[in-house]
């Protein structure tokens, strides 16, 4: 892949492993329906790797979506954000890499998708957003820096100030 793209889809799409999220179900007790149908929303794909990348994000429920769009709407809202919170939606909630088999997330509710990664695969809970290196996450393909201002770093630093700019 290589590059750094953005996509949206459901949650639970990004539950690399559904085998294992299902299976974590059932061990608990809880009759969990078998997840063929619902994986045709991500191409039919149970476990999604580093060899079926692309099928997956063909998938029509895994839309790419433009930064500049995200960008637009981020600076059109900022504004008016008295913090992160108020923009919240506009920024990813996992950092997928299948070339180096990583997975990050960073989010504020829904299952911990981290936890159900592929075999082989690292993954975490970090702000991937501010603390990934450039050679990780370039800042180029950040959406949220706008002419040289970290939006994202902008809107927390307002949050923490009770909203003021």
């Amino acid at each position: 892949m290589g590059t750094v793209q953005y996509r949206l889809s459901d949650r639970e799409n990004w539950i690399l492993d559904w085998t294992r999220w299902r299976d974590e179900f059932v061990a608990a007790g809880y009759a969990v329906p078998v997840q063929v149908g619902v994986a045709g929303q991500r191409a039919g794909i149970e476990i999604v790797n580093e060899h079926n990348a692309a099928r997956f994000l063909a998938a029509p429920d895994v839309r790419r979506v433009d930064p500049e769009r995200l960008r637009d709407e981020l600076v059109t809202r900022f504004p008016e954000a008295r913090s992160w919170w108020d923009v919240e939606s506009l920024f990813p909630v996992a950092f997928v890499d299948f070339d180096h088999r990583r997975f990050a997330g960073c989010y504020h509710e829904g299952p911990r998708l981290e936890r159900y990664v592929p075999a082989g695969w690292t993954g975490e809970f970090v702000d991937f957003a501010n603390t990934y290196p450039a050679d990780v996450f370039p800042d180029a393909a950040k959406f949220w820096i706008v002419d040289g201002r970290d939006l994202l770093r902008a809107s927390i630093e307002r949050g923490r100030r009770g909203g003021t700019a």
